[in-house]
């Protein structure tokens, strides 16, 4: 009994085991996407290039862009720009910073190298302008109540050059802290520090702060044109008023030159809001990077993005959001509200080389394309344009492909892996089966007790169990010749054995002389009979041997047949033979030697069976297989019904008890051996007028025989 092995042991788990290579599906995909986001994200950067050379190319010469920088003058001085933020909300002016949190990446430090005296930014609405300035002063000095001079204390001075090219001078200056109104101070030229009046219309918020103090001030929007300066003194001992340090936004200390303020231009908005794309944001800076017009955002309205994750959720997300970078349209932009851009990209298109540039946002969660380019003018680079987008909407394909190929491979390996699991369970099955049927026809101590029904179908297992039916069946075939030859042997031998032991008791009890010769000669034929038995098994097994020497070789066969038919003549004179062949030489390649052996066997059984004055006819002709056959046809009685294929077996006789020789039923089986080895087969019908008998030998042709 065949021991009963566990899964991880059978074919169904190996089968399953191959089903793995599915998994080269998602892997192939996964490359394929990679190929395709690389190609994307190629397309991708040469569209922003694309959309920054057109923006550049609409502002090629642009008044507003030339104005936006420093003239000559100034910039042999290296006075910085100043930048104006504009205020999407009011400013309360109360001191501290919180209206500002927007807009602090933008403060500007002076001095701009060393330890920072101060910082500012400036913001505009429709009608007036804001400054915020945070001091740096570890010890902050007010102005004494009462004083008429502004300067024996800390102070703010604030130089505002008008449209008309008059420059006025402001100074705040606090005695606590509060509310603080500006006074006006003599021309620029003059050295007076004393005020020569109040104004009113500026106005601001001294807050002592944790590093020394901030002042939040208002300007209306008609009292300066496009110039101002700002000046802080830090006075730290009242006794020396010459001992304060000055530090102000024109570089020097001296408001007698003014810095140009900068603001976003409404008309070069207005040209490149034509030309934004969904989630990608244009920029254009003059060529000290201060922003000149923004349009766009690189995030989507919180409405639209809420609604795009909802149409996203499939059964598979949280498992690819464990393994696949999401993406995410809520991240830090380092850009929000920059009033100076800095970056490789902005540098290369202000040296006249457009580039785009990857990076990250600062906490990681989304990647920015840039794409800067260069805006000419007639006097060089004026500034860049720079268009930027994230490429969140790449990865969101990238991942929902990812996602589709992973669904559809595991509903692939699903089904596969169930059809395989059917399939292999079908072949162990039907394994089984035919082991089970092989274990029933063999007995436990070796016997076939049954024959093996051949499975029909075409596939390996229908082989193999045709294979095991006829492996079978040659073994029932060799049993059955083996018990066969024990009874044979036993009735061939009890005849002569008898005959022996008849004569034997006969010569003991009967002394005559006569008598005593011829007992002699029965005992004498008996053992005669006994050594012809022996004779014919020794020449069976003879026979066996010698076809695993013998060596095949092309003879006409036709030829053969006609010198052996004059050796039957004079061996059977009272037979008639008659030979019918075809007049061309019919070529075989075998051993002429067992082809007459095999021939003598057929020429005696037909001469046995022969009905007397009949004629045996030798036919020898082709088929149409590329076969030749050689038959021996004699009148007499009809073979049994069913032995046709039983008579070539060994140890098979039909012949009647009490024959004067000896029939082992040998003969047919060795013509049957004979017809095997030279790759044919032998064959026995009765014909159709159940008057004759024909046994035949079909032998391939030889190849080369035309």
């Amino acid at each position: 009994m065949t021991p009963r092995r566990g899964f991880f042991q059978s074919i169904r788990f190996k089968l399953l085991l191959v089903s793995l290579s599915l998994l080269a599906i998602p892997w192939a995909g996964y490359r394929y996407i990679q190929e395709t986001e690389r190609f994307l994200r190629q397309t991708q950067e040469t569209m922003l290039l694309g959309t920054a050379q057109a923006v550049a190319a609409i502002l090629h010469n642009s008044p507003a862009i030339i104005n936006s920088t420093r003239d000559g003058e100034q910039a042999d001085a290296g006075i910085p720009l100043q930048y104006v933020n504009r205020l999407e909300q009011p400013i309360q002016l109360d001191g501290y910073t919180e209206d500002w949190l927007p807009y602090l990446g933008n403060l500007q430090r002076y001095p701009a190298e060393g330890e920072w005296l101060f910082e500012s930014i400036l913001g505009e609405d429709a009608g007036h302008l804001y400054l915020l300035l945070r001091v740096n002063d570890q010890q902050v000095l007010h102005h004494p109540p009462g004083s008429v001079r502004l300067d024996q204390g800390d102070y703010v001075d604030i130089t505002l050059g008008a449209a008309d090219g008059v420059v006025s001078r402001y100074r705040m200056a606090s005695t606590a802290p509060g509310w603080v109104t500006a006074r006006r101070l003599p021309a620029p030229s003059g050295s007076s520090a004393e005020p020569i009046g109040r104004e009113d219309r500026i106005q601001g918020e001294w807050q002592t702060s944790e590093r020394g103090y901030t002042l939040e001030m208002r300007i209306p929007r008609y009292l300066l044109g496009e110039r101002i300066a700002i000046t802080v003194a830090d006075l730290d001992d009242p006794a020396q008023p010459l001992a304060r340090r000055l530090v102000s936004s024109t570089g020097d200390g001296q408001p007698t030159r003014l810095g140009r303020l900068v603001r976003p231009d409404p008309e070069i908005g207005r040209l490149i809001g034509g030309l934004e794309h969904e989630n990608a944001r244009i920029w254009v800076v003059n060529n000290q990077r201060l922003v000149l017009a923004r349009r766009g955002r690189l995030q989507p309205p919180e409405a639209v993005t809420e609604s795009d994750e909802a149409v996203r959720l499939s059964p598979l997300q949280p498992l690819m959001r464990l393994v696949l970078d999401q993406p995410s349209e809520h991240f830090q932009d380092d850009f929000t509200r920059s009033a100076r851009l800095e970056g490789g990209e902005i540098d290369a298109a202000l040296a006249g080389q457009p580039r785009s540039r990857r990076r990250n946002t600062p906490d990681g969660r989304a990647v920015i394309l840039s794409a800067a380019w260069p805006i000419q003018s007639s006097a060089g680079v004026a500034g860049a344009v720079l268009v930027e987008q994230t490429t969140n909407r790449i990865l969101s394909l990238q991942n929902r492909a990812l996602e589709q190929i992973t669904g559809t491979t595991l509903l692939l390996f699903l089904f596969v892996g169930l059809a395989i699991l059917g399939f292999a369970t079908l072949l162990t099955t039907r394994i089984r089966r035919l082991s089970q049927r092989i274990e029933t026809a063999v007995t436990s101590d070796g016997r076939i007790q049954g024959t093996l029904s051949a499975d029909q179908s075409a596939d390996e297992i229908g082989d193999l169990s045709r294979s095991f039916s006829g492996v079978l069946n040659r073994l029932a075939e060799y049993n059955r010749y083996l018990e066969a030859m024990a009874s044979r042997l036993a009735h061939e031998f009890r005849t002569p054995l008898t005959i022996v032991r008849s004569s034997l008791e006969n010569l003991q009890s009967d002394p005559a002389e006569g008598d005593r010769q011829r007992y002699l000669l029965r005992a004498q034929e008996g053992i005669e009979r006994l050594g012809l038995i022996l004779h014919r098994m020794r020449e069976a097994t003879r026979l066996e041997q010698q076809l695993l020497q013998t060596e095949l070789a092309p003879f006409d066969l036709g030829a053969l047949l006609e010198m052996a038919l004059e050796g039957y003549r004079s061996a059977f004179p009272d037979v008639t033979f008659e030979l019918d062949r075809c007049q061309a030489p019919v070529i075989i390649r075998g051993a002429p030697d067992l082809i007459s052996q095999a021939l003598d066997k057929l020429i005696s059984n037909a001469v046995d069976f022969h009905q007397p004055g009949s004629a045996i006819r030798l036919i020898l002709k082709k088929t149409e297989r590329r076969l030749v056959r050689l038959s021996v046809r004699n009148i007499g009685p009809p073979l049994p019904e069913g032995m046709e294929r039983e008579l070539f077996a060994s140890m098979v006789s039909i012949r009647k008890n009490g024959a004067s020789e000896p029939h082992m039923g040998l003969g047919l089986y060795l013509v049957r051996l004979i017809s095997e080895f030279h790759g044919g087969h032998a064959e026995a019908r009765t014909l159709d007028s159940h008057s004759a008998v024909e046994f035949s030998l079909l032998l391939p042709s030889n190849p080369t025989d035309s």
